[in-house]
């Protein structure tokens, strides 16, 4: 009986610390060859029903400029008239430790056609489109304020990051020839990890995208995502 007793609990307890090991550190990659792959559009930080003024416009398309492993991004488009327009794409991963805290280092590669140094209204085409990344157990929804749509998590605001958010930089790229003004490849990484607790099931919501404070229209593609999740020292 003592070595029956034993053998179950052998079977029993090794799949559980193999399961915990995978869970520890997991990486989430994108790029949108094949699909949108989950991730979905929105847009926030601007008045209720001015979606068609604003020029609000998202979807799966051909990269202006092809990339080596795809040819395909996720686009977003909007006409920055609050001064303030938020625009992004989510999607929830899973396969996390539930109610863990992870430390998240993200590198995202979009594709723009604005040069740096670039002046316009209420600011920079480039320098004031800042960059965003960010997680939350919560799903990032659009929540009606007054008279506006705003977010209901916390990524700060245009050059500030929050609680749920940061800046990984902005949409002036190096790349573009002034007198061309071709879409080229930019690739950005967070500056550092920031933390994120998952829900009770292990998953988290991610959010990419831009906060303007060009008045103006902003056009770009995002080609590739990747996260390297962590679980935060405190969890070790």
């Amino acid at each position: 009986m003592k070595l029956s007793h034993k053998f179950f609990l052998i079977l029993v307890l090794t799949p559980l610390f193999s399961l915990s090991s995978l869970k520890a550190n997991t990486d989430f990659n994108y790029n949108f060859s094949k699909g949108h792959d989950g991730w979905v559009a929105d847009f926030a930080d601007y008045p209720i029903g001015e979606e068609a003024f604003f020029e609000l416009n998202w979807g799966w398309a051909n990269l202006p400029h092809p990339l080596h492993e795809n040819h395909k991004g996720m686009f977003l488009s909007g006409n920055n008239h609050s001064d303030d327009l938020l625009m992004f794409i989510k999607r929830q991963v899973d396969g996390l430790k539930p109610n863990t805290e992870y430390d998240l280092m993200f590198t995202v590669t979009i594709e723009s056609n604005v040069p740096v140094g670039q002046m316009g209204v209420g600011g920079s085409p480039g320098e004031s489109v800042f960059f965003k990344v960010g997680a939350s157990a919560q799903e990032p929804i659009k929540q009606i304020e007054g008279n506006y749509y705003r977010l209901n998590i916390d990524i700060g605001s245009q050059s500030n990051g929050g609680n749920d958010g940061i800046v990984i930089g902005d949409l002036a790229n190096p790349a573009v020839n002034l007198k061309d003004l071709s879409y080229m490849p930019k690739e950005m990484y967070s500056p550092q990890s920031f933390k994120s607790m998952t829900d009770d099931n292990g998953r988290l919501w991610l959010l990419v995208g831009t906060d303007s404070g060009f008045e103006a229209t902003s056009h770009y593609y995002i080609a590739k995502i990747s996260v390297k999740a962590t679980i935060s020292s405190m969890e070790n």
